[in-house]
């Protein structure tokens, strides 16, 4: 059975497996020539408790012919390798789906745990078709004659269940083989039965007929495998922080304290041995930004990256950046808080923070990814503004794009806009803070550069660079300073535009959500009636905003702001454009946008917005 779009989960216990087997999953519908959208849903805890509802790690995969814009919604396949697994989320199978379940798990002790008094297997008349598949007992047949223990047999289920999903899907397992036999994740004993697990699940639909139809997508050759890449948000940033690099042809300084869902994106770069990518795990976050700071003293890329919670502990030391007028880079991978909330849950709560998160006004340039690859242009875009304006550039990322992982085209090198940092000033007459006579940046001079003064610092100075105290030079510096994080905004890629020209109901975002909005606004449109169009603007920068926005959107009488908080854009675009009037629509639950709740909050929007109209 041929389809050109198929939703598909993995769902277990935690340490089963599932991020492995569902990244590689999707690695070889990729691989194959299909679109892929994929989010990784997983508990907070090193190894929650078996068989808990909130130890459910989860992987959905959406693959398509065509351009995928989100993992989807409703699932096609539900792979439950557990009761808690199957009451987690069966309520999102379709009707007429397909579950696939490990059937040996779903004994009386397991379905206690999650009060579940009941046999679901068994049940008549159930809405989706249900292949009950006995992989433990398959798995212990399989290994009785090698010295293995149970435990070590078990953890090769996830593998068993790969090879099952590319039989029922028509994909080769060659490729997978390969992978497994060459990766260094896996000891030599879990090589070789890993291997085994992956083609018994594969030749036992085959020949047992355990499944005996297919359910695939044909390929449409989205990748090439060549000029293409598998990537998620962590890489795209390292990524494209690596290009600006050498671009700029400065070395990397790359500081971190651990955090999720941060973390990922200093194992990437720590990876590479080249000795202009330097790496530092710091003690904590302070000690973390203050060596990013140094750097930037010191001439070169400072970058430092955190989540929510170690941003609040930086905040000091961006203020010192701004007032120094360093180039600084800070990524923050926002997850759901405050404090230590829901660690590996995703959120945009961090905006207010970035914004002003800072003891007076210190003011800093703040972007926002919206997709897993645009990591790389925005990380490549922040390096840009901050060393040639030498200012503090926030990128927003989330744990939604930080974990999920799309096809990217890799671009090519003499492509990528020059990074040029301005010539040193003549040493003669040399002021410290004397401002650009255009973009009112000071000079960028590296500590013990010969013949020039450094007075850089926390306190406030002249143009000279001598300390001061007085009133005036302070509110003309201050004003200098915000004026030159304003004047970026033409280093600015251009707004984000879709849907109907004709429409004059907006739905205005920023961040992750532009994918759901994409997809939302697309299948809105082939069945809404005409006061119903919806057009999109999408915001690729919070601070400063691009400067068409304003003229733009006097163009619609109806404006929604979709975000995952509880409303920090809409509080901050009313500030910025208080002549505009601003709908906000919002969820704070740590997932991504889903078309269902899309639906349901523009239709009210837009019912509530015809019923004024016609009152007026």
């Amino acid at each position: 059975m041929s389809r050109t779009l198929i939703t598909i989960k993995l769902a277990g216990d935690s340490g089963d497996g599932i991020q492995l087997s569902g990244h590689r999953l999707a690695m070889i519908q990729a691989l194959f020539g299909n679109d892929v959208a994929t989010f990784a849903d997983y508990p907070a805890e090193i190894r929650a408790p078996k068989g808990t509802l909130y130890g459910v790690s989860a992987y959905q995969i959406q693959l398509g012919s065509a351009k995928v814009l989100t993992p989807g919604d409703m699932i096609d396949i539900l792979v439950a390798l557990s009761p808690a697994a199957y009451q987690a989320w069966i309520h999102k199978l379709k009707p007429g789906g397909l579950l696939l379940v490990d059937e040996d798990t779903f004994t009386p002790e397991n379905l206690n745990k999650i009060e579940l008094h009941h046999q679901p297997l068994n049940q008549p008349n159930l809405p989706y078709r249900v292949i009950n598949l006995p992989i433990t007992t398959i798995l212990l047949r399989l290994f009785h004659s090698r010295n293995l223990r149970k435990y070590e047999i078990i953890k090769t289920k996830n593998f068993f269940v790969l090879g099952v999903l590319c039989w029922l899907l028509e994909r080769d397992i060659t490729n997978t083989t390969k992978w497994i036999t060459t990766s260094t994740r896996f000891s030599e004993k879990f090589k070789t039965i890993n291997t085994q697990a992956l083609t018994e699940g594969y030749t036992a639909s085959l020949v047992r007929e355990m499944i005996p139809f297919h359910l695939s997508v044909p390929a449409q050759c989205v990748s090439d495998g060549k000029n293409h890449r598998f990537i998620n948000g962590n890489m795209a940033l390292a990524l494209g922080l690596i290009a600006a690099t050498r671009t700029s042809h400065k070395t990397l300084f790359y500081t971190s304290y651990p955090i999720t869902p941060a973390s990922p994106l200093l194992h990437e770069l720590a990876a590479y041995t080249e000795p202009d990518i330097i790496t530092y795990q710091a003690e904590d976050e302070i000690a973390a930004i203050g060596a990013a700071i140094g750097a930037a003293y010191g001439g070169e890329l400072g970058v430092v990256g955190t989540s929510g919670p170690g941003m609040s502990l930086m905040s000091e030391f961006i203020g010192l950046a701004v007032m120094a007028e360093l180039p600084l880079v800070v990524i923050d991978v926002q997850r759901a808080g405050p404090s230590t909330g829901m660690p590996t849950k995703t959120s945009q709560g961090d905006l207010n923070l970035a914004l002003g998160g800072r003891n007076d006004s210190a003011p800093v340039v703040v972007l926002a990814a919206h997709s897993p690859s645009d990591g790389f242009d925005k990380a490549y875009l922040a390096v840009k503004i901050a060393t040639t304006r030498n200012c503090v550039v926030i990128i927003l990322s989330d744990a939604y794009l930080a974990n999920s992982h799309e096809i990217w085209r890799i671009p090519q090198a003499q492509n990528l806009q020059p990074i040029t940092i301005p010539p040193l000033p003549d040493p003669h007459n040399f002021k410290p803070y004397q401002p650009h006579p255009v973009h009112l940046s000071v000079p960028w001079i590296p500590c013990g550069t010969k013949g020039y003064a450094h007075t850089k610092g926390g306190l406030e100075k002249t143009p000279d660079g001598e300390i001061s105290y007085d009133g005036a030079n302070h509110e003309l510096m201050m004003r200098r300073r915000h004026r030159k994080v304003l004047n970026t905004n033409n280093l600015l890629p251009p707004l984000i535009r879709g849907g109907d020209p004709q429409a004059t109901n907006l739905i205005l975002s920023w961040g992750s959500t532009l994918g759901a909005i994409k997809q939302f606004i697309y299948s809105h449109r082939l069945a809404c009636k005409p006061h119903e169009r919806l057009a999109f603007i999408h915001l690729e920068a919070l601070y400063p905003l691009q400067p068409e926005l304003d003229e733009l959107l006097k163009s619609y009488t109806l404006i929604m702001v979709l975000e995952s908080n509880l409303g920090q854009a809409t509080a901050h675009l009313r500030h910025q454009l208080p002549h505009i009037k601003f709908q906000p629509i919002l969820k704070n639950d740590g997932k991504p946008w889903n078309q269902h709740e899309l639906k349901h909050h523009v239709s009210a929007q837009l019912s509530a917005s015809s019923s004024s109209a016609t009152t007026t």
